[in-house]
C-alpha cells in the first residue's frame, strides 16, 4: 500500500525530502506546503504533486496519509496537533518543539488519534554512526567512559528565524538535540544530569556558542561544543569520540567515516559512508506508518532531547549550575 506524504514547509531541507521520498517504493509525495507560492510549486513540481499555500488544504483536501513538518520551531506544536488530529502520521524534524508543554500537548493528540510520530533524529540513519553503534553494543570499546561531541560551523546565510527566540533559534534548540539523542542511543541509557554555558554575541538574542557538560544515567561523562557562526562561511567540522576502558571511536560525520581502536583487536573502519540517510529514515518512516506499534526515534527520543535542551537553557541563565534532567520528565 502506498503512503501518500505531504511536505509542510518547501524550504531546502523540504525540497530534499520531497526529491528523496518521491524515488521510494511505497511513497507518493502528493502535496507539498509553503505560504511562498513560488518555493512550494517549484519543489512540487520536481515530483508531480501539487502545491498549496497551508495544511488546513491538504486536510480538508485530504491529499495525504501522512506529513513531514520542517517548519521553524516555534510552528511544529501547531502543525503536529492538527496532523493528528486529521489522521495524518508525522515525521517531525528535530527538534520535537520548543517547550516541554507543547510536547505534552503533541502527546495527547497523536496518542487521542493511534497515528505513528517519527523524529528526524538523521543521525541514527546513517551508516557510520549506526556502525558505531554496533560497536559499542557489541562490547568492543568495553564500558563507555567518556563522550566528546563537537559541532562547529560557520554559514553566512541562514534563515532569520535561526536567530530568533520567539521562533525557537539559537544553537541550543538547532543542534544540541542531535548531540543528545546520538549520545544517548549509542550509550543506550539516557541523560541524568546537564551543565551549560553560553555566548550571546553584542546585538543577538540567541546564543551562537555553547558549551554542555553532562552525566548519563551511570556515570558516562559527556561534552558537547557547539558554534554557529554567520559572520563568515567555513566548512563544518563534527567530530565525535567515544572512549571506553578497551577502546576508541572516532566518528567524522562530515567525511562520513567511523574508526575503532582496540588493544585486544586491533582497529576496524567504515570510510567515507555513501548511503543515503535520508532514504533510509523515511523507508523507516513508511515502514513504521504501516505497522502499527512504538516508532523509534518516537517521541520519548523527541521528548528525552527537548528536556536535555531545556535543561541546557536553564543552566546557563543559573552561570552553568548542575540540572537533574530527569526532574523535567517526571
Amino acid at each position: 500500500m502506498t503512503l501518500r506524504l505531504a511536505v509542510i514547509g518547501a524550504g531546502v531541507m523540504g525540497a530534499k525530502v520531497a526529491a528523496t521520498a518521491a524515488a521510494i517504493d511505497g511513497l507518493e509525495v502528493t502535496a507539498v506546503v509553503d505560504p511562498d507560492a513560488a518555493r512550494a510549486e517549484s519543489a512540487a513540481g520536481a515530483v508531480g504533486a501539487v502545491a498549496v499555500p497551508t495544511l488546513a488544504a491538504v486536510i480538508e483536501g485530504r491529499l495525504a496519509d501522512a506529513i513531514y513538518v520542517g517548519l521553524p520551531h516555534h510552528l511544529h506544536e501547531q502543525a503536529c496537533v492538527d496532523g493528528a488530529r486529521a489522521g495524518l502520521h508525522l515525521l517531525v524534524d528535530k527538534p520535537l518543539c520548543n517547550t516541554l508543554d507543547e510536547a505534552a500537548r503533541i502527546a495527547d493528540a497523536t496518542e487521542a488519534a493511534g497515528v505513528q510520530l517519527m523524529l528526524g533524529f538523521s543521525y541514527r540513519f546513517r551508516a557510520e554512526w549506526r556502525r558505531a553503534q554496533e560497536w559499542i553494543a557489541a562490547g568492543r570499546i568495553g564500558d563507555a567512559v567518556l563522550v566528546s561531541d563537537n559541532i562547529i560551523e560557520a554559514q553566512f546565510a541562514t534563515p532569520a528565524w535561526y536567530w530568533s527566540r520567539a521562533a525557537g533559534g539559537g544553537v541550543l534548540q538547532l543542534q544540541s538535540h542531535h548531540a543528545f539523542d546520538r549520545t544517548a542511543w549509542l550509550l543506550g541509557e539516557a541523560i541524568a544530569r546537564v551543565s551549560c554555558r553560553t555566548t550571546v554575541l553584542p546585538g543577538d538574542e540567541v546564543e551562537s556558542a555553547a558549551i554542555i557538560g553532562a552525566e548519563s544515567e551511570t556515570g558516562v561523562l559527556v561534552d558537547v561544543a557547539i558554534g554557529f557562526a554567520r559572520q563568515y562561511g567555513s566548512h563544518a567540522n563534527a567530530i565525535t569520540v567515544i572512549q571506553g576502558t578497551h577502546g576508541l571511536i572516532t566518528i567524522d560525520s562530515m567525511a562520513r567515516t567511523a574508526t575503532l581502536s582496540t588493544a585486544d583487536d586491533g582497529s576496524e573502519s567504515i570510510a567515507g559512508a555513501s548511503d543515503d540517510w535520508l532514504a533510509t529514515e523515511l523507508a523507516d518512516f513508511r515502514d513504521a506508518c504501516a505497522s502499527p506499534g512504538d516508532t523509534v526515534p518516537g517521541l520519548a527520543e523527541g521528548i528525552a532531547a527537548l528536556a536535555c535542551a531545556a535543561a541546557s537553557v536553564d543552566s546557563a541563565a543559573a552561570s552553568g549550575q548542575w540540572i537533574d534532567v530527569g526532574d523535567r520528565l517526571r
